[in-house]
């Protein structure tokens, strides 16, 4: 990936691959290996971080930092959410049933929204994945979330590219949103979802969904640029004071042309100094600057600018020297502001004395829904005839009561918190319950807004619309919902007792009566009896736990029925809530599991039976999980792999070389291998040599069996291993034994054909040696004396061609010809080829010498395969006829013409294009050595059957 990239999202080649390649580096960076860490190099920065910040990779589950008031506070209340709110419902809608989640979460990393399906809301609240916890990366560790954060751009995070373990299984898709106005990150918007979900177009949709939030914060800018401009050129007409107006990023949007002459607006539009035209919009802050022209000092004076109930921005007056030290001149420098409580009364005959225009006074007479205005201290200003009528007061009584005197009790803290939310700027929407004149209580709906004044905040807007509560609608629904619970407690077949705050029993249902024998009329009223005389301390623990917590408590445990009998349970106990949060009483469940339990004990004893089977096997078993890791090996792969002494379970190949030195390699090729068998789906087989301290070796025949669930997901791996050393050991012998007859024939050919000239030369010399002369005989002697040395190099080459002394036994035929066939059955599999073997007897026993006769079968079957390119069946026959036994192998193969059969056997006479017509050769040599006979039936088109006979 380019390192020019902004957005970075994962290159998805293979999904399992991927996470697996991912996790193993993880795996590196965490325990410290100095190796280079192939990661992205965004993420590897994070990590470092992580690192450096202390993080545990292994942190169970992220924390909580905000609580349900915050949020619904948040949600209600901050103008951002709510115009970012229809987006995210819009891009839950594009992501539906594509398994993610939709998130939102504050410039903090704390999420304050989360919608999508239930199923896998529940499953996200099991890693806090949920609103209120606290998603930053100095938190949570690298994740989609904090990590955008950090770096201010769009990023997907997949699977094991977070720093925290526990979210290894989910990927996220995260873009910052940044506010135009002050450059900063406001939010961010994420997908989340489990890692197989693996969809890469998430990226791009949580990126288009925050330029949209962004073009609406730039249009929404770009209005409040506008109306501050206008508000400049009202105030321009009302003084002929400097000042200027400035956006909510601090930022000069117009200004008298003195302040620029000052030098008072840098080039980048700021207002010196900066940092107090970035105080917050809702307060009044003044300082002062000297002209360093004439050495005066100027004092400046910011105050937030309101439109529609919110701070858009700021206005700045700037007071010359000469009119500031003027004593004639009103105090002009500031807004008009809220009285104190001293005065309070005075400024409310002061603001009611000032009545709106007649329009706006018939809207506020004549409002249908009730509206108070109060003082920035809570006294109430007025109220509308709407107000009157909900509440039963006239003007007079009302005049007198405070902000939170109209709400019951349980609304007051609800109401004050709204009432200052409000004051400070902030509209609030809330439920609320007031106080009747005449007692009853009205259940309202209640707007909270600020009275804007001169630009500047003198009171608090309450409208309040009554809400009537169907009461027949709510007894319907309670009718309902109560024959809900009795079908439910009638028909389950779980016991269910409820008891009170004293744990006495208030009721039972029949599954419960069904279960432990008792009635409903001998426990009313009596604390549960089910409770054996054991486990009474532990009965009594649990109490107290159920007492401070509010939370369900499951537990497996031991009851008693009536008649003594004990019964296996799995008990629930859940605290049932009052209208105001107390636990009035409690609900115990308990399912009889004693079946369960006895199933679960055959299952053990079946376990016993077939770890004893595995264990009783030479050959190598080793069970592991979908994620590599050992569950199970029996005592040969213990032994075979020196795993005594290690507590192998629960660990992976690579954690089991570092603790296994000698075998590391073994072990990595055993990952490897793992790979290639999730990769291909299916069985593989093959072979590896294994060494073992001492400079032993052992080959093993190696199958690897992937299982899954029915669902198609990895849920283990059966590797199996079978010790071919000998059979191994027996093929090389057979090959040298093969080519030693090879050598032998050539040696036979090369000393005869080499001793019939020497015979003749050595014949003529002796007949010139009688004529020869004294002079000459000497050269005769020589030629006499190397002709005896090549007669001696044949003889020996004759010594190499001659049968070799060989030991017969007694040997099963049968077994022998079963060996050769398991022993070709790679190769035979590999062409498709089937081998069957059919005996009339189990007990024929021939004299002979137990490899060649491996040899002769091996050489025979191998030919019938080569001559099956497509595949096809080979079946062996063994028949015994008196004395004799009958072996035939049987191809389906091309077949062999007639006029070549009689050529069969020849040395290098052969039919195929590469063969050195030797194999044949051997065979007939050595039946011919054990007596037998062997002969070749053969068709074209129809396959070749080879029969041996030899003797019992």
């Amino acid at each position: 990936m380019s390192s020019t990239n902004r957005f970075y999202t994962f290159s998805y080649h293979g999904a399992s691959n991927d996470k697996l390649l991912i996790e193993q580096e993880w795996e590196k960076f965490v325990s410290g290996c100095s190796a280079p860490i192939n990661v992205r190099p965004f993420m590897f920065h994070s990590w470092k971080r992580c690192l450096e910040q202390g993080i545990d990779p292994h942190l169970i589950q992220i924390p909580y930092s905000l609580g349900t008031d915050q949020i619904q506070e948040y949600v209600t209340s901050d103008p951002l959410f709510r115009m970012v709110k229809p987006l995210l419902i819009k891009l839950k809608q594009y992501a539906g049933n594509t398994g993610y989640l939709v998130t939102f979460s504050n410039p903090a990393g704390e999420m304050v929204y989360c919608d999508g399906d239930l199923s896998l809301k529940l499953k996200a609240e099991d890693i806090h994945l949920s609103p209120g916890a606290n998603w930053s990366e100095s938190s949570a560790g690298t994740n989609g979330i904090g990590t955008s954060l950090v770096t201010g751009l769009p990023l997907q995070v997949f699977a094991s590219e977070h720093f925290c373990q526990e979210i290894h299984e989910w990927t996220c898709s995260a873009a910052p949103i940044r506010d135009p106005g002050t450059g900063k990150i406001a939010g961010i918007v994420d997908l989340s979802g489990f890692w197989t979900a693996n969809d890469p177009r998430t990226l791009a949709a949580v990126i288009r969904t925050a330029r949209e939030i962004e073009s609406l914060l730039y249009n929404q800018l770009r209005i409040e640029r506008l109306r501050l401009a206008q508000y400049f050129v009202e105030l321009t007409h009302r003084t002929t004071l400097p000042l200027a107006v400035l956006d909510r990023a601090g930022r000069v949007v117009k200004a008298s042309p003195i302040l620029y002459e000052k030098g008072w607006i840098s080039p980048e539009h700021s207002l010196e100094p900066p940092s107090f035209a970035k105080e917050s919009l809702s307060s009044t802050t003044t300082w002062e600057m000297t002209d360093n022209l004439e050495n005066k000092r100027w004092l400046f004076e910011l105050s937030p600018y309101y439109y529609g109930g919110e701070a858009i921005g700021s206005v700045v007056h700037a007071l010359p020297p000469e009119i500031r030290a003027s004593p004639s001149l009103p105090d002009f420098r500031h807004f008009p502001t809220s009285p104190t409580l001293e005065n309070n009364k005075a400024a409310s005959e002061e603001r009611t004395a000032a009545q709106p225009a007649p329009f706006y006074q018939s809207l506020f007479r004549h409002h249908p829904d009730a509206i108070f205005a109060y003082d920035l201290q809570g006294f109430l200003l007025e109220a509308n005839p709407a107000a009157e009528r909900l509440l039963g007061y006239d003007a007079n009584e009302l005049s007198s009561i405070a902000v939170c005197d109209l709400a019951c009790p349980d609304s007051k803290e609800l109401k004050r918190k709204a009432f200052a939310q409000a004051a400070g700027g902030m509209q609030q929407e809330f439920e609320a319950v007031f106080r009747h004149k005449q007692g009853h209580s009205i259940h309202a709906m209640v707007n909270s807004f600020p009275i804007i004044m001169n630009n500047e905040i003198v009171g608090v807007f309450e409208t309040v619309r009554g809400i009537q509560p169907n009461h027949q609608q709510m007894a319907e629904d309670l009718k309902l919902t109560k024959e809900q619970l009795e079908f439910y407690l009638s028909n389950t077949e779980d016991a269910i007792l409820v008891v009170d705050a004293d744990f006495h029993i208030v009721k039972v249902n029949q599954a419960c009566e069904r279960m432990f024998g008792w009635t409903e009329q001998e426990l009313l009223g009596k604390e549960p009896p089910m409770v054996p005389g054991h486990l009474e301390s532990e009965n009594e623990d649990m109490r107290n736990h159920m007492l401070r917590s509010r939370h369900v408590i499951p537990y497996e445990t031991v009851r008693q029925r009536k008649d003594g009998s004990l019964i296996h349970v799995n008990h629930c106990a859940a605290p049932l809530f009052d209208s105001k949060g107390s636990a009035a009483a409690y609900v115990l469940i308990s399912r009889d599991i004693t079946a369960l339990h006895q199933m679960h004990d055959m299952l053990i004893e079946s376990e016993k039976r077939l770890r004893t089977l595995i264990n009783s096997m030479p050959d190598l078993v080793i069970f592991k999980d979908d994620q590599g890791k050992w569950l199970e090996a029996n005592n040969t792969a213990i032994a075979a792999l020196n795993l005594e002494k290690i507590d192998y379970q629960g660990m992976t190949d690579r954690e089991l070389a570092s603790c296994n030195p000698f075998y590391r390699e073994t072990f990595i090729k055993c990952s490897l291998s793992d790979r290639r068998v999730w990769d291909k789906g299916s069985l593989i087989r093959f072979q590896e040599i294994i060494p073992h301290p001492g400079g032993r070796s052992t080959i093993l025949d190696i199958i690897k069996v992937p299982i899954y669930h029915g669902d198609g997901r990895r849920k283990g791996l059966i590797v199996i291993g079978r010790d071919i050393t000998e059979l191994k050991q027996t093929e090389e012998l057979l090959r040298k034994t093969e080519k030693l007859a090879v050598v032998g024939q050539l040696a036979a050919g090369i000393a005869h054909e080499i001793r019939n000239p020497l015979t003749t030369l050595k014949g003529f010399l002796s007949l010139l040696q009688s004529a020869t002369t004294a002079t000459n005989i000497w050269y005769l002697e020589v030629m006499l004396s190397e002709i005896e040395q090549m007669e001696s190099i044949t003889d020996q080459l004759l010594t190499v061609a001659r049968p070799q002394t060989i030991r017969m036994e007694k040997r099963n035929l049968e077994a022998l010809i079963r060996q050769v066939s398991s022993f070709l059955y790679p190769l035979a599999t590999m062409h498709n080829v089937q081998i069957s073997v059919e005996s009339d007897s189990s007990d024929l026993l021939v004299e002979c010498e137990e490899n060649q006769l491996k040899q002769v079968f091996i050489n025979i079957i191998k030919n019938a395969i080569e001559a099956m390119p497509q595949g096809g069946q080979i079946a062996m026959k063994v028949r015994r006829s008196g004395d004799f036994v009958s072996v035939q192998v049987a191809d389906s193969g091309c077949g062999i013409p007639q006029n070549r059969i009689a050529r069969l056997g020849e040395p290098f006479y052969s039919l195929k294009e590469k063969g050195t017509g030797l194999g044949l050769m051997i065979c007939y040599k050595i039946i011919k050595e054990h007596k037998g006979t062997l002969q070749i039936d053969s068709e074209v088109g129809r396959g070749t059957t080879v029969e041996i006979i030899l003797p019992l």
